[in-house]
């Protein structure tokens, strides 16, 4: 796909004028300078829970199309659809046909028509590609199963799974005969060593690409060859080629749910990226960082600051050279606004910390109006909350009980520019305008007020100062490069020119 970049970013430059300004002190919205490349703002979309467009109380295609627009002036320039494909569960993960689109969610045309305004907005559509496994409904495994309880192991299709006689580590029992599903019974894993299956993989990514789909994100990679780091490398590797035989510029992302050594090993396999699972949740990095700044007993900024260049760094060398994919939730992890103790500070301070990491963040919908959801992965699925009357969607399971909304939905938030959706829009337009932001190597400058960091990333030519106040008061930083070109604030604002700026607690300013 190739990127509408100057008309589109005027024409959202004069709809942001006509909105609320974002929560960036009062050096307003800088204009974008997008780059065409593979660097993107992803915005995870969970269809079944997005939009229901025709009030049946499911989400679907025709919705997310219907809400592009607002996708696009929140300043994300990708979206990653989970599960599409037909299947027998409300998440998708058990695909019981690769080439099909659930008709819960829509038809191909209404997925055809997605893909096109997508790319008409400059938006980069990827999909997930669910490989490790498939349903046991299935059409392959019926026939497998068929053929072993058979003993006939030359079926063409007994190969595409692991059957067996006895049980082995990971096996599930299926009448007489046992196969590898790692996950649940319902999900028995693929033979990824078949020759027929490595066939119908390719077929499935010719089928897409041609579609005019612009990448996956790989579910599971780790368990593609389970306990064999190696293998399920080379194997999202092989993804990777089949891929770009279709579109030179596919961009793939895996999902390694590991520690970052692994995620290192996963890197060399020349994908794109891989999700920085180290940088979400409770542990992670950015709640690490909050910690140390926002103690409510003794707060130390000055460790909270150097902690956070020190996850610069790391994210950044996790990639090898490749995207990083930093994020802070997704739809199998506790919503970021729970983990964060519903805490509008701590949300909003959390995603500006993300958007001055390198490569490609990712968002998952809702987050940008801080929904809560945990417990059960249904209860972190549930429907977006677009007015402060919109039917809420809950998937199968879900606790209708639980309060989800604790803070204002998108009509409101739109509204209010000192909103958490508000100061999302002003951190992704931070790094549409600034390009070094996503791309650039980090150095670390010196700064002699305590709790402070400044940061200069270098891009080809271009470069960016970002200084970053991690105490609570107002403070004053001298010796700065550059101008002030915008500010990102909790409350107050940015101020000063040339090489001095004041500012307020936990706020972040660009210069260049």
């Amino acid at each position: 796909m190739k990127r509408v970049i100057k008309s589109l970013s005027a024409a959202i430059l004069c709809l942001a004028l006509l909105l609320p300004m974002a929560a960036c002190g009062g050096n307003g919205l800088p204009e974008e300078n997008l780059v065409d490349d593979s660097y993107d703002n992803y915005y995870e979309i969970f269809p079944y829970s997005f939009c229901d467009s025709d009030g049946n109380g499911v989400g679907d295609l025709k919705g997310i199309t219907e809400k592009l627009g607002y996708v696009r002036d929140l300043g994300y320039t990708g979206i990653w659809l989970t599960p599409i494909n037909k299947t027998v569960s409300y998440h998708g993960y058990d695909v019981t046909d690769y080439k099909a689109i659930n008709p819960n969610l829509g038809t191909m045309e209404d997925f055809e028509e997605l893909l096109s305004a997508a790319h008409d907005r400059g938006i980069r559509v990827i999909m997930d590609l669910v490989v490790n496994h498939t349903s046991n409904m299935h059409p392959w495994f019926q026939k497998g199963l068929a053929a072993a309880k058979a003993g006939n192991t030359s079926d063409q299709y007994y190969d595409y799974y692991n059957f067996s006689t006895t049980k082995r580590d990971g096996d599930e029992r299926y009448g007489n005969v046992y196969a590898e599903a790692r996950f649940v019974s319902s999900m028995p894993d693929l033979n990824l060593d078949s020759e027929a299956v490595r066939g119908e993989i390719s077929d499935i990514i010719e089928f897409w690409m041609k579609k005019g789909v612009d990448g996956f994100r790989l579910d599971a990679v780790r368990y593609y060859y389970y306990g064999d780091t190696a293998k399920s490398a080379a194997f999202t590797g092989w993804i990777k080629e089949e891929a770009v035989k279709h579109n030179p510029n596919a961009y793939i992302v895996g999902e390694d749910w590991s520690a970052a050594s692994e995620i290192e090993k996963f890197y060399e396999s020349g994908a794109d990226s891989f999700f920085c699972f180290p940088t979400q949740g409770a542990d992670g990095y950015i709640n690490q960082v909050l910690s140390d700044a926002m103690h409510p007993v003794a707060p130390v900024p000055a460790q909270a600051a150097n902690r956070y260049f020190n996850s610069m760094l790391s994210v950044s060398l996790m990639a090898k050279g490749h995207i990083p994919a930093p994020f802070l939730c997704n739809h199998d992890t506790a919503r970021i606004a729970g983990v964060l103790m519903r805490d509008e500070t701590r949300i909003k301070f959390a995603y500006g910390l993300l958007s001055m990491y390198a490569g490609n963040t990712f968002t998952y919908y809702g987050d940008e109006i801080g929904m809560l959801g945990s417990a059960n992965d249904p209860a972190k699925r549930v429907g977006m909350r677009w007015t402060d009357d919109t039917k809420a969607i809950y998937p199968p399971e879900a606790n209708t009980q639980f309060q989800y909304y604790v803070f204002d939905s998108v009509e409101a938030q739109l509204k209010d520019g000192n909103s958490i959706l508000n100061y999302y829009k002003a951190c992704n337009r931070a790094r549409n305008a600034f390009p070094a932001i996503m791309r650039g190597s980090a150095e670390r400058v010196p700064c002699e007020t305590e709790g402070a960091l400044v940061v200069k990333k270098t891009y080809g030519d271009s470069s960016v100062t970002i200084a970053i106040n991690f105490s609570s008061g107002n403070v004053k930083i001298g010796g700065l490069e550059g101008e002030l070109k915008q500010g990102i604030c909790i409350s107050g604002s940015v101020s000063g020119s040339g090489s001095s700026l004041s500012m307020p607690g936990f706020s972040i300013a660009i210069l260049a």
